[in-house]
């Protein structure tokens, strides 16, 4: 019997991650930047049995670290008139 695997996109910061679960508790996740930036990783787990969460969190901390420090909230209401 075959075994079922996921693949989804998230994109985050101009980045598109590509999350692949393939049951059995194996994950990876590829990180695509835009082109200016590179080209696509694989992020490499810092523990031995990593869960998909750890994975997906740590690509976003790679992210962080490229694009800098994010940006204040906009704040949202009225304006003021001019």
């Amino acid at each position: 019997m075959a075994r079922l695997t996921i693949v989804s996109t998230r994109d985050y910061r101009q980045h598109v991650l590509e999350v692949e679960e393939r049951g059995n508790g194996s994950c990876s996740v590829v990180v695509y930047p835009p082109a200016r930036l590179g080209q696509p990783r694989m992020v490499q787990p810092q523990v031995e049995k990593p869960l998909l969460i750890d994975l997906v969190n740590q690509a976003k901390a790679e992210i962080d670290v490229v694009m800098g420090p994010k940006p204040p909230p906009r704040a949202f209401g009225m304006r003021r008139p001019r």
